[in-house]
């Protein structure tokens, strides 16, 4: 036996002075008090008298002591905190790692969670390590305590941690660890040779039990090509169980229910389903599953945002808007509202999500996300540079310029900047940029330089016209995060200086060289905020590795080990019950002149 309170001596030695302390209070001699009495032949013969002495009146004073003496050592006992079932390995610092990947969320047939389970185990080796220093690390959080001796700093700790993730993170680093002991379910393999080739001895601590669950392993969206085609959702969706069951689906775009129907999946199957959203409606699309053999819940619900669902307000600054204004009256998704130069700098109303400055640009520089085509140079702007006939030659992979084919574009003249402040992602054969972009935690802006006249370039008449303008609309107001995004860090545009998650709390935003990290920990529809855009980002945790919760990668080994394991759970409560009990005990016969 361990003590969570104190080295092992210390508690026993404890134990030893209360239990002789109490003996020499039970037995300590008491004068008696001296009364003055008449006569004491009275008192001789009731003395003398010979009277049977029973068995209860022999033992119940020793009864009396044991009950007393049980209840002090009790009492002791609770406040050492004993620890059962592991007996504390080695000396020196520990390192305790608890997996928080979200199969540990999954319910036990035998009732709790994995997770539930961990932390108890976790208190339990806390308890065990008296008079050791202690640090405390999950595989998603990395140190979280420690290294201390404190045991209720590091149980504290405990409660505020929960699984988040992290499958694919690095060990909490730690030096001078001579015993590492790490919680796990085993559904995702991990490898602890580098623990042991530092010289720390691995112990595992297995908290699996097979289970059966079923997951949504894939959710997607796509908009539909034309404005008359529908959207429509992927989805995959798996049985991790030895039986086969019906499974709910209920798909839901903003309020509005698309699909509610029950999918028979065989033990072990994975079906693929394609669900019409419809042509029109909330951008937000959540899927949710429900079924009878499901132990994990994270993965039944999963989002995803359907990029161009929602309407772009665009204000367009320019005398001959021309090609601009055909284009955008013929796409549904751009709100266009045309202003003369002259005006610009009146009172506008109403959203404004892009400006588009068309061969003009204002004396200060914009704050909200802006298109420059063949802006005049100089100010603000930058160091004029100027080409005829250029050759569009190079490009860069960016979102500006997805699907464009310069092939077919061809150039009369070229009218850019030379600057810092932007990036060139198109250049001519001479190095001329024909296509910039400036990305900032302020601002971000796009830069054509080139317009749409014939005496400047035949792109009007050609695909990438519309190609081009719709992409940049989309970079600058609301840009694609990404498709699939799991939790855990994730990086982020540089414009983004504020995300908000799915319950409205802010998520960190770190700012590490030129990239924006966070670290997302639940799955959601989080909104990314900064320069004026606003964009989606869908986070989903389904994935087969993390959903096969009925597998694991630990040897039988382990878990037969684990098995035969006494219960992690604390003895103290019960201690101090049985003193109360003993206690109540003792009270009630003294005060019945049954034990004295």
């Amino acid at each position: 036996m361990s003590f969570g309170a104190m080295a092992g001596w210390q508690a026993w030695g404890l134990l030893a002075l209360t239990a002789g302390v109490l003996t020499w209070l039970f037995y300590m001699k008491i004068r008696a008090p001296r009364v003055r009495v008449p006569s004491l032949l009275l008192w001789a013969k009731v003395l003398d008298a010979d009277r049977e002495v029973t068995l209860w009146e022999r033992i119940r004073k020793t009864v009396s002591w044991i009950i007393i003496m049980i209840t002090g050592v009790v009492l002791m006992l609770a406040l050492t905190r004993p620890a059962p079932g592991v007996v504390a390995a080695g000396g020196g610092r520990r390192l305790i790692v608890i997996d928080s990947s979200w199969s540990m969320g999954a319910q036990m047939p035998s009732g709790g969670t994995r997770w539930a389970r961990a932390i108890a185990q976790a208190r339990t080796l806390i308890a065990a390590s008296a008079g050791d220093e202690v640090a405390l690390a999950t595989t998603a959080d990395g140190l979280i305590e420690g290294p201390t001796t404190d045991s209720v700093l590091l149980e504290a700790s405990l409660d505020r941690i929960a699984p988040a993730g992290g499958e694919g993170g690095d060990w909490p680093q730690l030096a001078d660890v001579s015993v590492v002991h790490f919680i796990t379910d085993g559904t995702i393999p991990r490898s602890t040779a580098d623990l042991v080739a530092s010289g720390a001895r691995v112990n595992v601590d297995p908290v699996y039990e097979a289970a059966s669950n079923v997951a949504i392993t894939a959710f997607e969206t796509h908009a539909g090509g034309a404005p008359d085609q529908q959207a429509e959702a992927y989805l995959e969706l798996a049985n991790y169980s030895a039986t086969a069951q019906p499974v709910r689906l209920v798909v839901t775009r903003g309020t509005a229910s698309v699909a509610d129907t029950s999918i028979d999946l065989a033990p072990g199957e994975a079906v693929r389903q394609i669900v019409p959203l419809g042509v029109s409606g909330d951008a937000r699309v959540r899927a949710r599953i429900s079924a009878r053999d499901n132990a994990l819940a994270i993965d039944d619900e999963a989002v995803a945002w359907i990029s161009g669902a929602e309407s772009l307000a665009v204000t367009v600054v320019s005398d001959a808007p021309g090609f601009l204004q055909v284009l955008f009256e013929r796409t549904p998704s751009v709100k266009p509202t045309f202003v003369a130069t002259a005006d610009y700098a009146r009172p506008r109303t109403g959203p404004e999500h892009v400006l588009i400055f068309d061969h003009w640009v204002p004396a200060e520089a914009p704050v909200k996300p802006a298109l420059f085509v063949s802006p005049p140079t100089g100010g603000w702007v930058g160091t004029p540079v100027t080409e005829k006939s250029p050759m569009w030659t190079t490009a860069l992979a960016h979102p500006v310029l997805r699907g464009v084919d310069p092939s077919t574009v061809t150039l009369e003249r070229a009218r850019a900047v030379q600057s810092e402040a932007w990036t060139p992602v198109a250049r001519s054969a001479t190095g001329t940029p024909l296509v910039s972009v400036a990305e900032t935690a302020e601002h971000r802006r796009v830069m054509l330089g080139f317009g749409f006249s014939e005496a400047e370039s035949n792109i009007a008449l050609q695909p990438a016209f519309p190609v081009l303008l719709i992409n940049s609309l989309e970079w600058l107001a609301r840009p694609s995060m990404g498709e699939q995004v799991r939790p855990g860090v994730v990086s982020l545009d540089a414009v983004v200086s504020r995300l908000t998650s799915p319950d409205g709390k802010l998520v960190d935003v770190t700012r590490f060289g030129d990239a924006h990290l966070a670290r997302i920990t639940m799955p959601g529809l989080y909104l990314a905020e900064g320069g004026g855009m606003r964009s989606a980002l869908a986070v989903n945790v389904g994935d087969p590795q993390v959903s096969n919760i009925g597998r694991t990668s630990l040897a039988q080994a382990q878990l037969a080990g684990a098995a035969t394991t006494a219960s992690n759970a604390p003895w103290w409560p019960v201690l101090i019950a049985i003193a109360f009990v003993l206690g109540l005990v003792e009270w009630w016969t003294w005060h019945r002149r049954i034990t004295v």
